[in-house]
């Protein structure tokens, strides 16, 4: 029955659609055609011509305006910064190095020690020499980091967090077979002699 309904269903649909592009076909042939834009142009007065709005000039800045893009690279790893950006490591000068390390990585390329600053949750990748909040990280070791500033140095000691055992697979649930009913007893048939 079910059947027999979907099937009337998608039927009804199916002749729909058909009706509805017969009809869209239909009302595009009765329509009169529409006249070439080619037309329009043969049908200006010679020596006419049509207005074409006039699109403004292109003027490219001066080259020396991108001067301080060639002397400083954006993407070069030593870019400098400008003389009257401000920079950074100013502001935080005076901070004590609060920040935790959560790891170290050793590559063919260089050492990297994974950083967190306290109040953050993302860790900062950092080689050796560069800056992290006003501290230069100065070495890397397997199991800490020197940082210095002036003449004080710092160092960071990794943290070992124990990590808990990973929690045991459960047993999947026993299967239990159907209890089977104890078979009756036939009853006893005389053996058959033996043939000798």
């Amino acid at each position: 029955m079910m059947r027999n309904l979907r099937r009337l269903f998608l039927l009804l649909l199916l002749a729909t659609a058909s009706a509805a592009l017969a009809l869209g076909i239909r009302n595009d042939l009765r329509r009169p055609a529409e006249a070439p834009i080619s037309a329009e142009i043969d049908a200006a007065a010679p020596g006419q011509a049509l207005e074409i709005p006039e699109m403004p000039k292109y003027e490219p800045p001066p080259i020396e305006q991108f001067a301080a893009t060639l002397d400083r690279p954006l993407f070069n790893p030593d870019r400098r910064p400008s003389e009257d950006e401000p920079i950074a490591t100013a502001i935080v000068k005076d901070q004590a190095l609060t920040a935790t390390l959560q790891g170290i990585l050793f590559a063919d390329s260089g050492s990297v020690a994974l950083l967190t600053a306290v109040g953050e949750t993302t860790p900062k990748r950092v080689s050796e020499g560069e800056l992290f909040l006003g501290w230069r990280l100065l070495e890397i070791h397997p199991d800490n980091v020197v940082f210095g500033r002036d003449e004080e140095t710092v160092t960071l000691e990794l943290i070992y967090k124990a990590q808990p055992a990973p929690p045991k697979p459960a047993k999947p649930p026993r299967r239990t077979r159907p209890q089977r009913t104890p078979r009756q007893p036939t009853p006893a048939q005389p053996a058959s002699p033996r043939r000798q």
